[in-house]
């Protein structure tokens, strides 16, 4: 039979991994490139970005259908 102090550390223990599975993965952070796309004026450098960065800029631009 478990004693209370075995059942406390597994019960702890498990509280612990259950809180710390999510803590690896960061929050994804705006690239600066995105970012400064307005302030751009190179053609070029900013055709790139908004293959990159489709939704920046003034006008809005809808996401490719998805077929799930």
């Amino acid at each position: 039979m478990m004693t209370k102090n075995k059942m406390f550390l597994m019960i702890l223990v498990s509280t612990i991994a259950t809180i710390n599975v999510g803590c690896e993965k960061s929050p994804e952070v705006a690239s600066l490139k995105c970012a400064d796309l307005d302030k751009i004026t190179n053609p070029v450098q900013k055709a790139e970005l908004l293959k990159t960065c489709p939704r920046s800029g003034a006008a809005f631009k809808p996401s490719d259908k998805k077929s799930w």
